[in-house]
């Protein structure tokens, strides 16, 4: 074989190579001009092929330059619910969707325990840097929306699947007054009386079907048979949250004064004050289920996680007083801190008493629970509005309610409510039916300085 030709060979550190097709044998030369003329245009033909070949070879192997892929964006989200799986599922299923129909992005969640990631949220945003560009928001974190801490959400965001009350909750004024849409809520928030069935039963306490609620008299008679029993009557926990202590005044004031009377109280209007008589008798009458040993000596140290246990693991309180977001801690499984299997045979649902001459004791608090706010310096704000797109949609709402197992602001076809659950929501939507929402809530109505105050005074002090 006689590799001579250029385009038969191929140097470059790697050895001789022989192309096939590019072979050529030896043979004797033909005589006569026009047999030579022939050969040389078949030899002319053969070494283009042959060249061409070679760069496509050498291009394979690497001699041309390689293709530059597109960096991956990652999206970074920090969120609550470090100890409940069930609401992690939910936020995941929500970014490995978003992930399938854009690749190149990528979303890390980081999750928290709440009071932690606030915290870490607050030292992260005031120093301006390591932020977020997605995270989690409560309302107890009302100041990152004046602060200019969340993005303005009124564009760029399919609000379609969202209950139109739910939007108007997060329009209010940001920094400078500017009026927008901060958060997208996920989580809607109802406030319930879970009692033990058993133990009731046991005491001689029926709660009425229908209005599930109980009258002044009768509520005050369930305190005392629970106290007499050696147990508590609630089951609350201040020790790592500023607001369980809040949630009974906060029911006996709705139902007495009504929605419009209890905004201009907890806004400081002046119109109602917190000496109006209605008032005072609110807070004689939970002063006198205080001094019933109402609520849990070990109160002000014990934390919520704790609580749950109190109430459905240990039974030593008869009722626990909680948002409807209960069932993210309290289904999981036992050895997650979830309730006994047991337990749920006998755990029911109730409204907070009903007050002579109360102005609201049909309504009950309804407002967002929680949501997610996208960082206005994010790095890559364009894919987080985008984000939000997906998570804004009836899968994740139907994922909230059926893996969750927690009412939400997204809206869905009920009848796809499914898993172990599906009876539970049957309870809930049967108390719940025979109330009025009332859409206020006290850490956004009122001023900095009450809020602090309230919390300091009504979650803590008052109770014990």
């Amino acid at each position: 074989m006689n590799p001579s030709s250029p385009n038969c060979s191929r140097a470059g550190g790697i050895g001789m190579m022989k192309w096939p097709g590019c072979l050529r044998l030896n043979k004797k030369k033909q005589v006569g001009s026009a047999r030579r003329l022939r050969n040389r245009s078949r030899r002319s033909i053969r070494g283009g092929l042959c060249g061409v070949v070679a760069a496509v070879a050498l291009a394979s192997l690497g001699s041309a330059t390689p293709a530059v892929s597109a960096p991956t964006v990652t999206i970074t989200w920090w969120s609550h619910f470090a100890s409940a799986p069930n609401n992690q599922k939910v936020l995941l299923n929500a970014a490995r969707r978003y992930e399938q129909a854009h690749p190149g992005v990528t979303v890390k969640i980081t999750f928290y325990e709440k009071e932690a990631m606030i915290l870490a949220l607050r030292a992260a945003f005031a120093a301006g840097q390591s932020t977020p560009d997605v995270y989690y928001y409560d309302n107890d974190m009302s100041e990152f929306i004046t602060a200019g801490y969340a993005a303005d959400l009124s564009n760029g965001v399919n609000w379609a699947y969202e209950e139109p009350w739910a939007k108007e909750y997060f329009h209010r004024p940001g920094p400078a007054g500017k009026v927008g849409v901060w958060v997208l809520p996920i989580e809607k928030d109802t406030d319930e009386v879970y009692y033990n069935k058993k133990m009731f039963g046991d005491l001689g306490i029926a709660v009425p079907s229908g209005s599930y609620q109980l009258d002044e008299a009768a509520f005050t008679g369930a305190v005392q048979k629970c106290a007499a029993s050696g147990k508590s009557a609630f089951a609350v926990g201040v020790g790592d949250r500023p607001y369980p202590g809040t949630y009974l005044t906060n029911y006996l004031l709705l139902h007495k004064l009504g929605e419009a009377d209890l905004r201009d109280l907890w806004s400081g209007d002046g119109r109602v004050t917190w000496n109006d008589p209605r008032v005072q008798d609110v807070l004689t009458y939970e002063r006198k289920l205080v001094d019933m040993k109402a609520f849990p000596a070990s109160m002000s140290s014990m934390k919520l996680a704790e609580a749950h246990i109190f109430f459905h693991t240990q039974q030593k309180a008869c009722m626990m007083l909680v948002g409807s977001w209960y069932t993210s801690r309290a289904f999981e499984p036992p050895d997650k801190s979830g309730q006994p299997k047991e337990f749920y045979g006998i755990l029911g649902m109730m409204n907070y008493p009903a007050l002579p001459g109360g102005a609201g004791n049909n309504l009950k608090f309804m407002q967002v629970d929680s949501g997610v706010a996208i960082n206005p310096k994010a790095a890559h704000l364009r894919e987080a509005q985008a984000l939000f797109n997906e998570i804004a949609t009836p899968q994740t709402g139907e994922d909230y309610v059926s893996i969750a197992v927690a009412p939400t602001t997204l809206k869905i076809d009920p009848s796809k409510i499914t898993g172990a659950f599906a009876s539970y929501w049957k309870m809930y939507d049967a108390v719940n039916a025979a109330d009025k929402p009332a859409v206020l809530a006290w850490q956004v109505v009122m001023k900095p300085g009450m809020m602090d105050a309230y919390s300091q005074v009504i979650n803590s002090a008052f109770p014990r």
